[in-house]
């Protein structure tokens, strides 16, 4: 009775009546000028050049010809010269060069300021970038130029240099773009830079982002997980579970490219560089119908669509460089963004490498080597780096055309080797992960109201691992040579085509068709044992999605609706399947307003853990692509929530339920104690999410203070595990809560946060069984029947902007972060595996060993930056 009731309501607001402002508006100045001619009986004269395209507001009260003159004057930087009681001469104003004008940008409508606008010289590259308070200063201009001022969500505005002649800071309000329908519905969601749009999605926009808790450089992926519903419980930053959906089930996209691999350091580090990042949306539900193949949130990252203005910049921490150029060429027809990092950490060993390393290579023969433990290995190899640049082209063919071509790659890669006396062995670990996309993209603005995109994309993931352990045994004949070889390669590339047609300033109509192949390689081999699952092994899999999908939008002063449809067809699964989306919310009042939205998704190709031994001890995510075994994962998702805002006060609460079905998983160990067959690798169920979404904000001045909590309960049912019973899902987190406080103070910057969950489930060892070979195995008991202990650290940043020069055209930050302050023991996942151990006699034995990997501890870490 409740979905229907608010449904209706959401619906009965898609008529609504909107209200203009009966404001002044300019009209051209030869108007004026024939208007004065008649009352006063004067005539003007001038070259017609000198007036073209002049603007002046008319007179709204009776004025004298002095009075009207000297106006005039004012507003066009023009002299009007009375020769006699009858002719007036106009000549333009002695240009007057070497100016130093300032102003002030702020929002027409919600008067907050309009950080981070630039502001650039008409026909020149020199311009330069508002501050966070919506201030800018501008050297060496002249009286006869013009500046263009550009931000995000408004409108282009162009102003002459002598309106500031007589103003030393002119307060300049810029206007919402209004024909597009995604206005902002929170400014500063949590903090400056983060958004919350009226569709429901967040936006975050690194340059203009504050400094959050435990970070000192705006990481893209880090930055999302201070929301509520979004979790990462391997601490990673390319981890990311939006509401319970793992990482792979998200669509992750930059510039248009479809991203498989997101993360630097085994996914510590996000793998987009901030600084050429213009912007991130990201939906948790409600998804905008042109985003497919993926059943979680999505991620949309853009480095922006228009000529970029001049600036660069470089700088350093604990863990990698970087540097970044954005010119415009050709008088601003086009530009060039540019961005390339590189790891330091095979140049110079840091505290903040040697404590990543220690996390992610826990329990594993590389660590030894990775933190130089000579007592343990010897003849140790270790070489790791990681590597990134973008590189985008974006040209105005024309008032109404533009073109641009986007290029990016990031790489991991480490080479291991070294000898362990203790256990006479020879180790090799060579692993190497990189993603790398191309896109071309054409945008033609047919009219103002209809709009065309058209796009081809590539992407390329792979992964290649090699690994050889040579053991040497007290008995010759137990000695051992195994090498391991895993391969998963991903290819895709597809066309997109879209168009918007802007039916009123209320109505916005979309569609669109997308073709996409997806060619997926696998292969796992091993010299000592010939795998009993050959699924995968040496299988190229290929599936093709056609897609065509439209969408409707509408929003007044009180309403937003946007209603779509996808409709998929899948030839691994050789079927379509329709996908209906849904957000809407409607104003009560001032203060309150009531959201709904729901989506079905389906995804054909995806990851699946690899449980099998791999030699490295690290697991694999393997993607895959749907086939008898592997089912097409389905969505559904609902939630309902309500919004209140009053007097600096947020509140933002969202109810959801979510089911998926076809979650599959590859495993030969999860059997339960009773049984004595192993369960097969490949088992499919379905998983079901119940949760709840809160955030809560205020600011007193400079001060900023926001808590998230999130509670979800994660359901899995496998009716090969656990009797069929249900279970507490893999990775399931019942309670989060982070307290986050931030606060400014002159050019200093700081932040301290708490971030407090659930540990995650996990199935207990119960002892050891031989089977049928009588070789010793590992029982279980109930399915993720405990739980680990629950998870807390404190984080704190701080940073100090300052400039190089007196024209501010140089600008430097230094930076300090301090990642779980007080050192806390966490547990992020317990497994068990049996294990030789030398007993007394040195006779060696199997033995079930538990092993726990535990959270990053305390590590700083330090940064310097300039910025031209």
């Amino acid at each position: 009775m409740f979905k229907k009731t608010f449904f209706s309501s959401c619906f009965l607001f898609v008529v609504g009546v909107v209200f203009a402002q009966n404001q002044p508006q300019k009209i051209p100045l030869v108007e004026i000028l024939t208007s004065i001619e008649k009352q006063h009986d004067v005539k003007f004269s001038y070259n017609s050049n000198l007036i073209k395209n002049t603007l002046c507001f008319p007179f709204k009260n009776k004025k004298t010809l002095k009075e009207k003159l000297e106006i005039l004057s004012k507003q066009t930087y023009l002299n009007f010269n009375q020769i006699d009681a009858r002719y007036i001469v106009i000549a333009e104003k002695e240009i007057t060069k070497n100016l130093t004008i300032s102003g002030t940008l702020i929002n027409a409508k919600s008067k907050e300021f309009a950080s981070f606008s630039s502001v650039v010289i008409k026909g020149t590259t020199r311009g330069t970038t508002a501050d966070e308070n919506g201030k800018f200063i501008l050297d060496n201009v002249s009286s006869n130029q013009q500046i263009v001022i550009q931000s995000i969500g408004f409108n282009s505005i162009t102003i002459p240099v002598y309106q500031f002649l007589n103003q030393p800071n002119l307060t300049i309000e810029l206007v919402e773009d209004n024909i597009h329908l995604e206005e902002v519905l929170i400014s500063d969601y949590i903090t400056q830079g983060i958004s919350k749009k009226q569709d429901g999605a967040v936006e975050v926009s690194p340059k203009k982002l504050g400094i959050l808790p435990g970070l000192i450089e705006p990481d893209v992926l880090l930055s999302l997980q201070l929301l509520p519903g979004i979790q990462s419980p391997s601490e990673t930053a390319s981890g990311l579970q939006i509401r319970g959906s793992s990482p792979d089930q998200n669509l992750v996209l930059f510039d248009g490219i479809k991203m498989y691999q997101s993360g630097h350091f085994f996914g510590l580090i996000s793998s987009f560089n901030p600084y050429v990042t213009k912007k991130v949306t990201l939906y948790r539900n409600g998804t905008n119908a042109k985003y497919g193949d993926r059943i979680g949130g999505v991620l949309d990252i853009s480095s922006g669509d228009n000529v970029p203005t001049l600036e660069a910049g470089f700088g350093i921490n604990l863990t990698h460089a970087d540097a970044f150029v954005k010119t415009p060429l050709f008088n601003n027809k086009a530009g060039l963004v540019f961005s390339m990092r590189r790891s330091i950490t095979d140049l110079v060993e840091t505290i903040t490498y040697k404590n990543f390393s220690e996390s992610v290579f826990q329990n594993t023969r590389i660590l030894d080597g990775a933190i130089n433990d000579s007592n343990k290995l010897s003849n140790v190899n270790n070489d790791f780096y990681f590597q990134d640049y973008n590189l985008k082209l974006v040209a105005d063919i024309s008032e109404k055309s533009k073109f641009s071509i986007s290029n990016l790659f990031n790489k991991n890669q480490l080479e291991f080797s070294s000898e362990n006396n203790k256990f006479r062995e020879k180790i090799v670990d060579n692993i190497t992960y990189q993603n790398k996309g191309t896109r071309i993209l054409w945008n033609h603005k047919t009219s103002d109201i209809f709009i065309q995109n058209i796009d081809f994309h590539t992407s390329a993931y792979e992964f290649d691992y090699f690994g050889n352990r040579e053991e040497t045994r007290n008995n010759a004949n137990n000695n051992r040579n195994r090498e391991f070889e895993i391969v998963n390669h991903v290819k895709n590339n597809g066309i997109n085509y879209d168009f918007t047609y802007y039916l009123n300033t209320d109505f916005q109509f979309s569609g669109g068709y997308q073709i996409s192949k997806t060619n997926i390689l696998y292969t796992y081999n091993t010299n000592f044992a010939t795998p009993n699952n050959q699924l995968l092994s040496a299988e190229n899999s290929t599936n093709t999605t056609n897609a065509l999908f439209s969408e409707i939008k509408y929003n007044n002063a009180n309403s937003f609706i946007s209603f779509g449809v996808r409709a998929n067809h899948f030839s691994a699964a050789k079927d379509w399947f329709l996908e209906p989306r849904l957000f809407a919310s409607t104003k009560l009042s001032d203060s309150f307003t009531l959201k709904t939205s729901g989506e079905i998704k389906n995804q054909a190709v995806s990851q699946i853990i690899e449980y099998r031994n791999n030699g490295i001890g690290l697991n694999n995510d393997i993607w895959a692509v749907a086939n008898k075994s592997i089912p097409v994962l389905n969505s559904k998702q609902f939630a309902v929530g309500f919004l209140y805002q009053n007097n600096g006060w947020n509140l933002d609460v969202d109810f959801y339920k979510k089911k998926v079905i076809g979650t599959t998983l590859m495993t030969d160990n999860l059997a339960n104690s009773t049984q004595t067959n192993q369960v097969p690798f490949y088992i499919s169920g379905e998983s079901e999410i119940t949760g709840i979404d809160v955030l809560l904000k205020k600011r007193f001045g400079n001060y900023r203070s926001w808590i998230s909590y999130s509670y979800a309960t994660t359901m899995q049912q496998f009716k090969e595990l656990n009797n069929g019973n249900s279970f507490d899902g893999i990775n399931g987190i019942p309670h989060s809560f982070t307290w986050s406080h931030t606060y400014k103070l002159n050019q200093f910057e700081f932040s301290l946060g708490w971030k407090l969950r659930s540990g995650i489930p996990y199935t207990e060892a119960t002892g050891t069984y031989k089977d049928q070979n009588n070789n010793l195995r590992v029982s279980y008991g109930s399915v993720n029947e405990k739980r680990l202990p629950n998870y807390q650290k404190f984080d704190f940043s701080s940073t100090y902007k300052f400039n190089f020069s007196k024209k501010k055209k140089v600008k430097g930050k230094i930076g300090l972060s301090l990642t779980n302050i007080f050192n806390e023991k966490n547990i992020l996942d317990r497994t068990y595996e049996l294990k030789f151990v030398n007993s007394q006699g040195n006779v060696e034995e199997q033995k079930l060993v538990k092993t726990d990997r535990v959270s990053l501890g305390f590590t700083p870490n330090l940064v310097f930056r300039l910025t031209f």
